[in-house]
């Protein structure tokens, strides 16, 4: 047995996968195959035969016919001889796992002395197959610190075989040996056997019942993939990280907060049945794929807001329990034989489960790999680890780019662009804006024509930010773009910038017909503000005028929940966030139309509240520095009655805006269990208002135990995700619902109510489906809701038709 294949033979186990062990060397021969192979990502494989065994080298990108297409290859170890003429589906959980077809085979021809080339680093040779042919070159490129595989570049000569119009992969992607697709031969092709792994054996086990939840383990940031034998790289999905319980036949789909999601996945809860195992907990992530197999968490969004439909994938990674044994301290790799001994015969290249594949060794191949495609990343996990719930440093994960949004601060032109040439970019920095470099690369054509109109736009009353080159025309701060980067500079600019698009919310209420003005044209006429430039939160905030027409622009919408409620406002008459204070009672110089009411308190003492009685009132207030509403949840003609009720989820440290709209997507579900009809907004900070409409019967002291009751119930069934206890100690890691806001004399935000802050944040109503479409709630702000608000409709329009009573069975008797 020749030790050529040593490496070959050690990364493989032949009692489960159906390749060749490979026999005797045997000298003579000058065949050659690609290989298409679709393991963790697609790559063909070119194996030549030289010295009695197959050289190879992986090609992620494929060979190409085009001269000026210099494909990276990665030499890998060398093959057996009977390898030429496979093709089959290697067994899920085995090195290389996955589908591979003979793509193209032939004879080859050195164009000079094959060790003296190959040992030069330039290494030329001729192709005679059935879809490569012609002269061929392997330049061998310089490895760099911490590579452990060499890394060459595949080029086509200029010869006869050149064509530059057509891509060879595209045109011909089936098998010379069978003719079929790739595609095709998951279907029909079945897997080795693999060894009946049982739970019990396994070092590690531990005989125990199924948990209830089990908190995932997560992975710590990395600068680059680790490097070693002992460690499994993986792909980074962009979707719901999930684990599913299946037990006698049941399943429950439990996200990372451990929320119970089951009922929102649609089919997918049905693809767990038929898996052979009483019990099991199994961890992965639940993705939708683009036409090029790549998950986006965008598309996840649109096909829950639909119905979830059969779209959903579940990419298992992990299996932490199996049929009452406690698998948390069996080693990795280990554990993962155990899930594709699960999954075989049960996962096809249509399954809505899915094995998540990896690569053993050094993660950089893959780590480039993804890089090339636009992945998220990959995710390196130590082979021989135990399974450990919360962060930890045996997962870690390296990002194949910096992906962060930018405000886009101003603009250059150019001759030769012919309009746009790049961004100048911003970053708030304590509520100032900072320059950060430009970008000017990723643009299509007709993004540089409508970015550059809507940036003209913008331009006056603009302000340079300092440290930035002379050319840039400056714009107001309205817009902000996603941005993909290497690193910064030590002046913290931006390294090999990249625009990936405008990051931009979306309102798509169905509108039902014209909306009532209450705003009108004699009311827009008396809008008038001293000072109208003076800038609020920083040289670079908005003015004091911008205030003021935006509630002009969203009034109607706005006033039908203010008039006739008791308001408080949030006043900053100097524009500096220190001076900004609560307004609860009249004041000197008032509005007419802004009333004052007296009523008693539970003290028995008498208080003067205010109250918006018509448009014109509402628009004078911008006079008098007034950024925020904040209403009761009653109304005047039954002040001692509430009509609205508000939970209001406030993040702790550590929770992530799609963490807290889960959080709220629950909250909602289990509200409508009761009978109730919940609607949402944003708080405009980090966190959400769930409102619900209720019929004013009862008393505040009544109404705030009950929602107290609502709160805690919610709370204690799922404890790890929520608290309705107030203190920052119990936030960590939980998003606190404060029922607090039901008190009486208690505010929260108004709807559509600015928030002082940086860029003006509006607390905004929105539909629940577009609230999973939300990446940045700050993207709902004083620049960008009025025009939004006019090409969708008023996603509380039915908000007090839909009142209800509190469920009878958690009020409370006092």
């Amino acid at each position: 047995m020749t030790p050529k294949l040593d490496t070959y033979r050690a990364k493989r186990d032949f009692t489960k996968t159906a390749e060749p062990a490979g026999g005797e060397a045997i000298e003579a021969g000058n065949r050659f195959v690609v290989h298409k192979h679709s393991a963790t990502a697609d790559h063909y494989d070119l194996r030549l035969e030289i010295g009695g065994v197959l050289k190879s080298w992986a090609v992620p990108k494929g060979p190409s016919l085009d001269p000026a297409e210099k494909r990276f290859a990665v030499e890998t170890e060398d093959h057996p001889l009977d390898y030429i003429d496979f093709e089959g589906v290697i067994p899920a959980g085995e090195y290389g796992g996955g589908p591979m077809i003979v793509w193209d085979k032939g004879v080859w021809a050195p164009m000079d002395d094959v060790d003296k080339s190959l040992r030069k680093g330039a290494f030329k040779f001729r192709l005679a197959g059935e879809k490569l042919n012609g002269g061929w070159m392997l330049a061998r490129l310089k490895m760099r610190p911490g590579e452990d595989k060499q890394g060459w570049l595949l080029i086509k000569e200029h010869d006869l075989a050149v064509d530059t119009e057509n891509d060879i992969l595209v045109t011909r992607p089936e098998s010379v040996k069978s003719g079929r697709r790739i595609e095709e031969l998951v279907a029909v092709v079945k897997p080795a056997r693999v060894a009946r792994i049982v739970p019990g054996k396994l070092a590690g086990a531990v005989a125990a019942p199924m948990p209830e939840r089990l908190a995932p383990q997560l992975a710590s940031p990395a600068a680059k993939a680790p490097d070693g034998g002992d460690w499994l790289h993986e792909i980074k999905f962009d979707g719901y990280r999930t684990m599913a319980h299946v037990q006698d036949g049941a399943v429950k789909l439990i996200t990372r907060s451990g929320l119970d999601w089951t009922h929102r996945f649609g089919t997918l809860p049905k693809a767990f049945a038929p898996l052979p195992c009483k019990g099991a907990v199994i961890d992965g992530e639940i993705v939708v794929l683009d036409d090029k197999g790549i998950s986006r968490f965008a598309a996840l969004q649109d096909a829950l807001a639909n119905g979830a439909g059969n779209s959903l994938v579940f990419y298992a990674f992990d299996l932490v329990h199996l049929d009452g044994w406690d698998l948390t301290k069996v080693a990795l790799e280990k554990r993962k034989q155990l899930l594709a001994q699960l999954l075989g015969g049960h996962v096809s290249g249509t399954s809505a489960i899915q094995l998540s594949d990896h690569v053993a060794g050094s993660g950089s191949e893959l780590y480039e790999r993804a890089s090339e495609l636009g992945l998220e990343g990959i995710v390196s996990k130590r082979a021989s680890a135990p399974y450990q719930s919360g962060r930890s440093t045996t997962w870690t994960k390296t990002k194949a780019l910096k992906v962060d949004d930018f405000v886009i601060a101003g603009f250059t032109t150019s001759q030769a662009a012919e309009g746009l040439a790049a961004l100048a970019l911003g970053e708030w920095v304590d509520g100032e804006l900072h320059y950060r470099g430009k970008v000017g690369t990723g643009f299509d054509a007709a993004t540089l024509v409508s970015l550059l109109r809507r940036l003209e736009a913008l331009e006056d009353g603009a302000v340079p930010l300092d440290g930035a080159p002379k050319d840039i025309r400056w714009v107001r701060p309205m817009l902000s773009a996603r941005i993909h980067y290497a690193n910064r500079t030590a002046d913290n600019a931006l390294r090999h910038a990249v625009f990936k698009g405008l990051r931009e919310a979306a309102l798509s209420t169905p509108t039902t017909g014209p909306r009532k003005r209450l705003i009108s044209d004699a009311d827009l006429a008396t809008i008038w503000v001293t000072n109208p430039t003076r800038r609020l939160f920083g040289k670079s905030g908005p003015t004091k005028l911008d205030i003021a027409v935006y509630y002009a622009a969203v009034g109607d919408y706005m006033l039908p929940h203010l008039f006739g409620r008791p308001v408080s406002l949030v006043r900053c008459p100097t524009g500096k966030p220190a001076d900004c204070f609560f307004q609860r009672h009249a004041f000197t110089g008032m509005p007419p139309t802004i009333e004052a009411f007296e009523t008693k308190n539970s003290d028995d003492e008498t208080k003067t509240y205010l109250t918006v009685a018509d448009a014109r009132g509402f628009l004078a207030l911008a006079q008098f520095g007034v950024v925020e509403f904040h209403t009761w949840g009653t109304h005047k003609s039954h002040l001692d009655k509430p009509d609205r009720i508000v939970f209001d989820l406030d993040p702790g440290e550590g929770i992530g805006w799609r963490e807290v709209v889960e959080a709220a997507v629950h909250i909602r579900g289990q509200l409508e269990d009761d009978g109730l009809v919940p609607f949402v907004k944003t708080s405009g900070g980090r966190g959400l208002h769930i409102v619900v409409p209720i019929k004013p019967k009862l008393g505040w002291k009544q109404v705030h135990q009950t929602t107290s009751a609502i709160a805690n119930q919610i709370a204690a069934a799922a404890p790890e995700t929520f608290t309705a206890t107030m203190g920052k100690d119990n936030r960590k890691r939980r998003i606190f619902i404060d029922f607090h806001r039901n008190a009486r004399s208690a505010t929260a935000a108004a709807p559509y109510s600015l928030r002082a802050r940086t860029n003006l944040p509006a607390s905004t109503p929105v539909d629940w489906r577009d609230l999973e479409s939300i990446d940045a709630p700050e993207d709902l702000n004083y620049s960008s809701l009025p025009g939004l608000l006019t090409t969708s409709g008023d996603p509380w329009a039915e908000i007090n038709e839909s009142a209800r009573d509190l469920p009878a069975k958690l009020r409370s008797k006092t």
